[in-house]
C-alpha cells in the first residue's frame, strides 16, 4: 500500500513537472512597451494598511513584471514622502478611504482623510481636497458601492482583482485556488488569472453612467501581495500613451491624468501582450477607427459597444480594426473589448460621440 502511496505520489509530481514545463514554454512574452507609452498597476497595498510587502518589495516585483508606474493606495493613509521614482518606477501615492457606503480611491488629494470626512461625506472630501475618486471593486461581494443615488464620483473600477478573489470565495470555486497554486512556480500571470471572472455587473453599471457622461474605466490590480505582487502586476495592467520625463511631481500627475482622461486602456498581458491601442471616431464620422499591436492578430475577435448595446464586431486586419455604421455613427459612449482565443483580453476607454 505504502509503495502504491509513493508510486501515485511520484507520478502526480511528474505530472505536474510536465504541466508547468509547458505552461512555462506558453508564458505570454513581457515585450518593454513601445516609445510614448507605459505600463502600470493601478490600486495596490503595502505593509502601511493590509498589503503583505514594504514599499520595497512592491517596486521590486513591478521591476520585474516590466511596469514603469505603480498607483499605491493604501486603506486611509497616505505618504506624500514616498511618492516619486524608486529604482527606475514611478511611485505616485493615492489613498483608498473606507467609507459607509464602499472603498473609493482618492487620487490626487494633498493629504489622507480624517475619520469624521470619511464617516461624513468622503467622496465630498476628496473633491474639495482638489481630488478625484474612483470606485473601487464596486460590487465585491462583501464590500460592494451602495451609493449610487449620487452621481457625485470620477471613475470606475471594472476588472478588480480583489473582486475576483470576493468571488471565488463567494461560489466556493475552490479549484481556482488550486490552479493558481500549482501555476504559480511556473506563470506567475496565470496564477492570477485563475481567479478571473467577466465583470458582468462592473461592465453594465460602467455603461450605463458613461452613457451620460464621461467616465474613466479602470482595471485595478489591488494587489496584497497574495499570491505575490509579481503575480498580479504581470496578469494585467493599465497602459498610458505617455512620455515620462524624470520629473517625479510631474510625471506623477500626468500618469493620474492619464488615468482619468480616457487615454488609458487595460490589457490581461498574461495572456498576450498588446501595445497602441487607440479607438477613434473617422474623420468623416461614419466608422470607428481602432489600431493596436499584438502577436497574431487572427486570434482576436474585437467587439464595439454604444452605450453598453452590442453595436457589432469589428472588422480586423493587421495592426488595426474598423467598424461602418449605417451612416453616420450614432451618438453615444463607444467602447471596444478585445478577445484573445475567445477570453477577455483588451477593454479601452470609450469614445464619446455627440
Amino acid at each position: 500500500m505504502k509503495r502504491r502511496l509513493l508510486v501515485l505520489a511520484a507520478a502526480l509530481v511528474a505530472g505536474w513537472i510536465a504541466w508547468g514545463l509547458w505552461a512555462l514554454s506558453a508564458r505570454a512574452p513581457r515585450p518593454p512597451p513601445p516609445p510614448g507609452e507605459v505600463r502600470g498597476a493601478y490600486h495596490l497595498h503595502t505593509t502601511r494598511s493590509d498589503g503583505r510587502g514594504a514599499l520595497d518589495e512592491v517596486v521590486r516585483a513591478a521591476r520585474q513584471a516590466g511596469l514603469q508606474f505603480v498607483v499605491v493606495t493604501d486603506h486611509n493613509v497616505l505618504t506624500p514622502g514616498e511618492q516619486g521614482y524608486r529604482d527606475g518606477l514611478l511611485v505616485v501615492q493615492g489613498s483608498e478611504v473606507s467609507a459607509p457606503y464602499g472603498h473609493v480611491v482618492a487620487l490626487g488629494v494633498p493629504r489622507e482623510l480624517v475619520k469624521e470626512e470619511r464617516q461624513r461625506d468622503a467622496i465630498g472630501a476628496i473633491r474639495a481636497l482638489g481630488g478625484q475618486a474612483v470606485l473601487a471593486h464596486p460590487f465585491h461581494p462583501r464590500r460592494p458601492f451602495t451609493r449610487w443615488s449620487n452621481d457625485d464620483w470620477t471613475g470606475l473600477e471594472v476588472v478588480s482583482n480583489d473582486s475576483f478573489w470576493g468571488l471565488t470565495l463567494a461560489r466556493r470555486e475552490y479549484w481556482r485556488i488550486l490552479e493558481a497554486l500549482l501555476a504559480l512556480p511556473w506563470d506567475p500571470a496565470r496564477s492570477a488569472l485563475a481567479f478571473y471572472h467577466r465583470p458582468v455587473e462592473e461592465l453594465r453599471r460602467y455603461d450605463e453612467v458613461a452613457a451620460r457622461r464621461p467616465v474613466p474605466l479602470l482595471c485595478a490590480s489591488d494587489a496584497h501581495g497574495y499570491p505575490s505582487y509579481r503575480a498580479a502586476f504581470e496578469a494585467f495592467s493599465m497602459h498610458l500613451p505617455l512620455v515620462l520625463t524624470g520629473e517625479a511631481g510631474a510625471d506623477a500627475r500626468a500618469v493620474v491624468a492619464g488615468l482619468l482622461d480616457g487615454r488609458a486602456f487595460c490589457v490581461l498581458d498574461g495572456l498576450a501582450p498588446a501595445a497602441g491601442v487607440r479607438l477613434a471616431a473617422g474623420p468623416a464620422g461614419d466608422r470607428l477607427e481602432l489600431a493596436f499591436s499584438a502577436p497574431d492578430p487572427s486570434r482576436v475577435r474585437w467587439l464595439l459597444f454604444r452605450d453598453g448595446s452590442l453595436a457589432g464586431e469589428m472588422a480586423a486586419g493587421p495592426g488595426g480594426a474598423s467598424f461602418a455604421c449605417a451612416g453616420r455613427c450614432a451618438r453615444g459612449a463607444w467602447r471596444a473589448e478585445g478577445r484573445r482565443d475567445g477570453h477577455d483580453w483588451i477593454f479601452t476607454n470609450p469614445v464619446r460621440i455627440e
